[in-house]
């Protein structure tokens, strides 16, 4: 299986942002799972193959993103798998240089920068 292969992977605690991405890249012909906060995306990662990408919003409880990216960074398992935020902070770009983000979605959402990335790190299965 190559990088590009596999499934996008959401953290996101808003079950309706959640699900209208999943809904909407699944609508693309992409594999996506979910995840409600890094916590429980830890978890996931543990217990599957590695993501082709994950789309990770920077406020949940109970791990918020830099929690879980200080723990995911932490696993050479991991190395490759790109992140890109999702954050409705106007400073986005500076949250974005805090960890090895591939860049980032502001919410609401653009679907055209939502399908820039997948189409960039994932492919439809």
């Amino acid at each position: 299986m190559s990088q590009r292969e596999g499934t996008i992977l959401i953290i996101d605690d808003d079950t309706n942002i959640r699900d209208a991405m999943r809904d909407t890249l699944e609508d693309e012909g992409y594999a996506v799972d979910v995840a409600s906060n890094g916590a429980d995306a830890l978890t996931y990662l543990h217990s599957h193959p590695a993501p082709s990408l994950i789309f990770l919003d920077w406020n949940m409880a109970p791990m918020n993103a830099t929690q879980f990216m200080a723990q995911f960074c932490k696993e050479s398992a991991f190395a490759h798998v790109p992140v890109v935020l999702i954050t409705a902070d106007m400073k986005a770009d500076t949250k974005v240089k805090t960890s090895r983000y591939e860049g980032f979605l502001r919410k609401p959402i653009s679907l055209d920068t939502l399908f820039a990335f997948a189409s960039r790190f994932a492919a439809p299965a």
